[in-house]
């Protein structure tokens, strides 16, 4: 089970993790994010409640667009790897016409 969840997983997460280091380094350059340092909030703080809120707003959009890359590498790695899931259980059901 771990050569199939790393194939899957390594699908997208470079470009996630690249949109991610980019939106957080856009966020803590804006003028709240000064303001809340100013403040004399710790940085955790900072970082959780203010920008992590804001920049993870195009990353999660990013992501959710790629759910369908994800169902259809899910049926492509059930059927090399041999694996019962979700992928085998639609391909089975297109199969059968079972349409409902």
């Amino acid at each position: 089970m771990i050569i199939p969840a790393l194939v899957l997983g390594s699908q997208q997460s470079g470009s996630t993790m690249r949109m991610t280091r980019t939106m957080m380094l856009e966020t803590l350059r804006q003028d709240y994010i000064r303001t809340a340092w100013s403040k004399g909030l710790s940085e955790r703080v900072v970082v959780i409640r203010h920008a992590m809120k804001n920049a993870l707003i195009p990353v999660v959009t990013m992501v959710g667009g790629g759910i369908p890359a994800l169902v259809g590498g899910s049926v492509i790695i059930e059927y090399i790897f041999n694996l019962p899931g979700m992928g085998r259980l639609m391909i089975d059901a297109l199969n059968g016409r079972d349409y409902r």
